[in-house]
């Protein structure tokens, strides 16, 4: 089965022609916090690209801050004196926190120190720069004086809604006031470069030069102009913009009809959310989920899997519940099979496995680095005994690990072992935590499960060592000599140490702790 991002490719040079270099966009208006939802956007331009650059494609992937938008309202988390710089450009707005020089700032400095760890290739643009430098001077101008072939456009699509014309006097820019810097009422354009403007804000009157970036194309205007400054190829959207009548279908015409490009190749990804919760996040109510807490349990390149492997068109639910631990499961075994160490079911899968994988890496590395099985390191995290370096000690000594490691394999390691710290702290169900009881509990056994304990106890007595199979094999066999259910077994022996019902992994358990102390408790002494 080819992989969506490959099909996307081949359907991107197939109707674009072969070029020199494709572009593929992305975008947002800076004027919250940008969430793994919006991260879709940014991956699937991004992914789409690498399926053009493994052709030997050149590719430029254009991420458009679109910080000369409007301050359109104040979110929940802001002081509501913010109030006061309404309409502003999001980018002149101050930033509410004090460490960054603008609103927007805060946001994009966030969004960009997320990226840059996922090794991913990209131009960060900002419309702010972009119109205060001039840039689309030519293309406003293009825009007001075919004002009448776009209104008819826009119209068009109303009319199919059900919605009234826009206003006789609607125009295709909005003026932000030089002096005060909020929107500014459009009075007349010249014909070349000057706008007359009036403010109802501060009274300020005049007229501004188009050159000098005081002047925006409106957003169904500016999105399919900036598709032709920068000769876009490929940009996906969300189903908002690609419903029937939306953004994307006005734009398709006024990017071929008024500035005289093809209208991009369109891909509709569908919403992201986290497993359990309810309702669509939104940067400005704050319920959102960023790359920065997803980093605070899954590795980077877990992360892209995770959007490599989905189809844009299905709904993504990331579970950080007990679904995490099956997620990391799920791509070791994807990174054993790419490296050969371990086969899939069949030939198709496995190539649709190497193929996702190696999408989902910027730059894949040249051997299999060391993987410490997650699951586990939940249980090794929560033994009090065990710092980072004894807790790399177990896992060499029951063979998870091999036995050379390398820096980036200590490195991966130690990254592992901080993330099911985080994970266990804030995510973990109460089922999976548990801690070690400082003294034998006070509970009645069965007299038999009290002579296999000691059994135990012996058997680890006289064996200067032995593996994890070894010693599962002589639980289960001291338990059934003395025809012990194994339910009742090991709820017994985990009550004695972490005075639960149930644990993790009992052999592997045992054998992480002390064999001094372990004995010592079999044998109920303090």
């Amino acid at each position: 089965m080819v992989h969506w991002a490959d099909y996307m490719a081949e359907k991107i040079i197939r109707e674009r022609g072969d070029r020199d270099e494709y572009v593929v966009e992305s975008g947002i208006t800076p004027s919250g916090y940008v969430h793994i939802g919006n991260f879709r956007e940014f991956f699937t331009a991004y992914i789409v690209g690498h399926a053009l650059r493994d052709r030997g494609k050149k590719v430029r992937h254009i991420h458009m801050w679109d910080d000369y938008d409007r301050f359109r309202k104040v979110p929940k988390n802001v002081p509501p004196e913010w109030k006061e710089h309404l309409t502003r450009p999001v980018r002149e707005v101050p930033d509410p926190w004090g460490c960054h020089d603008s609103y927007a700032e805060h946001f994009m400095a966030i969004f960009e120190e997320e990226v840059s760890k996922l090794g991913i290739e990209v131009d960060f643009l900002h419309a702010y720069e972009l119109y205060k430098s001039g840039e689309y001077a030519e293309e406003i101008r293009t825009a007001l004086a075919k004002r009448e072939e776009i209104k008819a456009i826009l119209d068009k699509y109303r009319e199919r809604a059900k919605q009234p014309p826009l206003e006789e006097s609607w125009q295709p820019v909005m003026v932000y006031c030089p002096k005060c810097r909020k929107e500014a009422e459009f009075v007349s354009w010249d014909g070349e470069w000057k706008v007359s403007y009036k403010c109802p804000h501060c009274g300020g009157e005049g007229e501004t030069d188009i050159r000098e970036g005081n002047v925006k194309l409106r957003w169904r205007v500016d999105w399919p102009m900036r598709w032709a400054h920068f000769k876009v190829d490929f940009e996906p959207a969300g189903k908002d913009h690609l419903a029937a009548g939306g953004s994307y279908d006005t734009g398709r015409e006024i990017v071929e009809k008024i500035f005289g490009w093809p209208s991009p190749i369109d891909l509709m990804y569908e919403f992201v959310g986290i497993k359990g919760q309810k309702g669509k996040m939104s940067g400005s109510k704050g319920n959102v989920i960023l790359l920065s807490d997803l980093y605070e349990v899954l590795e980077p390149g877990i992360i892209r899997f995770i959007y490599a492997k989905a189809r844009p068109n299905k709904e993504l639910k990331i579970d950080l519940g007990l679904g995490l631990l099956n997620l990391y499961d799920e791509f070791d075994k994807v990174e054993r099979i790419y490296f050969g160490i371990e086969r899939a079911k069949n030939p198709e899968e496995e190539e649709e496995l190497k193929r996702t994988y190696e999408l989902s890496m910027p730059k894949v590395p040249d051997r299999l680095t060391a993987q410490a099985p997650f699951r586990f390191l939940v249980t090794l995290v929560q033994m009090p005994h065990l710092d980072e370096g004894g807790i790399i000690r177990v896992l060499l000594e029951q063979g998870h690990l091999p036995e050379k490691l390398g820096e980036d394999d200590v490195e991966r390691i130690r990254l592992r072992i901080r993330l099911a710290r985080n994970w266990v702290e804030k995510y973990a169900p109460d089922n999976v935590k548990f801690s070690i009881l400082e003294k034998p509990p006070e509970i009645e056994l069965r007299p038999e499960i009290r002579e296999a304990m000691l059994e135990v106890a012996e058997w680890l007595s006289s064996r200067e060592s032995f593996t994890v199979d070894e010693l599962n094999n002589a639980l289960f066999d001291i338990a059934k000599k003395r025809e012990i259910p194994s339910k009742e077994w090991f709820k017994a022996l985990y009550n004695v140490f972490i005075g639960k019902d149930r644990g993790p992994r009992l052999a592997s358990f045992l054998a992480s702790l002390d064999r001094d102390f372990v004995i010592r408790r079999l044998c109920l002494e303090a």
